[in-house]
């Protein structure tokens, strides 16, 4: 079974070929590396490309604009020649089993199961000279629906707990193809498209294994416009969360980016408690 290795890259010349250099080593025989270079403007596809002739797996796709990463995974999930796709970010790391263990999961899951199936795996964070291990959504129990949907819009408790970045996510090329990601998103491009695919009937499981390391760089600019971009989902889904009286609850906790300092979450304490007696009457 052939499985994509798919990684977005932009401006990533100090990362790219680290990042390659893990996916040539993954534990995987029928095994492509593609690549899709969303208009960098430094030596990034150039890199790639040399790569690609020393690696005949290894595929470079180029965008003539820039489409940020929802649309680069779109072209990702269009070029592919796998029947399995997992994505990577170009400053991430593999551990070499990853896709043995991940495609397991996969199939295991859909025996067990009709609906669509996105794994996701623990993974390892390295930021600001810090590392932290983030658990992965699914991992108590395959999760859906409403319950994954309020989990990322409302905070609501969900079993296990867990997140759903991109960069640890594996499902097949069909399934991506059918659950396109929306390109009116930058950021917080995981988050909707997971609501969305619970929504729509698919299923979320996890992997307890950690198996990308995820190099990461956190300002409070990037944090504000992440939380900026969490509230453009919120609004994104305003009719469903309307008819569970949550709307108002989801966009009072994921505020404004710039209104996150303590002052701020004491001053929206009181609401939040508020509205939320407001959902438990609904």
């Amino acid at each position: 079974m052939r499985v994509t290795l798919a990684i977005c890259c932009y401006n990533a010349e100090e990362t790219i070929e680290r990042t390659l250099l893990s996916a040539r080593q993954l534990d995987w025989d029928d095994l492509e590396i593609l690549v899709c270079d969303d208009v960098s403007t430094d030596r990034s596809a150039a890199i790639v490309q040399s790569v690609s002739q020393q690696d005949p797996r290894v595929r470079l796709v180029r965008h003539d604009t820039n489409k940020g990463n929802a649309g680069a995974r779109n072209t990702l999930a269009r070029e592919a020649t796998g029947e399995i796709l997992a994505f990577l970010d170009s400053d991430d790391e593999n551990a070499p089993e990853r896709l043995r263990v991940q495609v397991a999961k996969l199939l295991a899951a859909e025996e067990r199961h009709t609906a669509p199936i996105s794994v996701y795996c623990r993974r390892r964070v390295i930021s600001n000279g810090k590392t932290r291990s983030l658990s992965a959504m699914g991992s108590a129990q395959p999760v859906g629906g409403d319950a994954v949907a309020l989990h990322l819009l409302c905070d609501d408790p969900l079993p296990g707990d867990g997140r759903v970045g991109t960069c640890t996510m594996l499902t097949r090329v069909s399934t991506l193809r059918k659950f396109a990601f929306d390109e009116n998103f930058r950021r917080a491009v995981d988050r909707e498209w997971a609501i969305r695919f619970a929504l729509e009937g698919g299923l979320i499981v996890g992997c307890e294994e950690s198996l990308v390391t995820q190099h990461l760089s956190l300002t409070d600019a990037k944090r504000a416009r992440q939380n900026d971009a969490r509230r453009q989902v919120v609004q994104k889904f305003r009719s469903y969360l309307q008819g569970k009286r949550s709307y108002l609850y989801a966009l009072t906790i994921h505020r404004p980016g710039r209104m996150y300092t303590k002052g701020h979450r004491l001053l929206f304490k009181p609401a939040i408690a508020l509205l939320s007696c407001f959902r438990k009457r609904a």
